[in-house]
């Protein structure tokens, strides 16, 4: 998961090619999409792309994961199956409502 907030983080995911945890990561309110003009240094068409951002609870919880990542149990922790931290829960079902 963090792996994948990183790879949002430094805007490295267009939409279009995105894989599943990406959907994921969107339905949990951690990230969105915003257009993104090319620049091309050849004239002509380039169509905009979308790229995946995250939103103000995906950089709270991107903080808490680097964080985790430093204690000395994050190997073990980081192949269980991924939970938001209940601050996060509670701000997005806040957000939704």
């Amino acid at each position: 998961m963090l792996d994948a907030l990183r790879r949002v983080q430094y805007r490295q995911v267009p939409w279009a090619r995105r894989p599943g945890v990406f959907e994921y990561l969107r339905a949990l309110g951690l990230m969105d999409t915003v257009r993104q003009k090319t620049v091309a240094p050849a004239p002509g068409f380039h169509a905009p792309v979308d790229i995946a951002v995250l939103t103000d609870n995906g950089r709270v919880e991107f903080t808490r994961l680097e964080r985790d990542e430093k204690q000395p149990d994050w190997e073990t922790r980081r192949i269980e199956d991924y939970a938001l931290s209940e601050a996060s829960a509670v701000s997005i079902l806040e957000s939704r409502l």
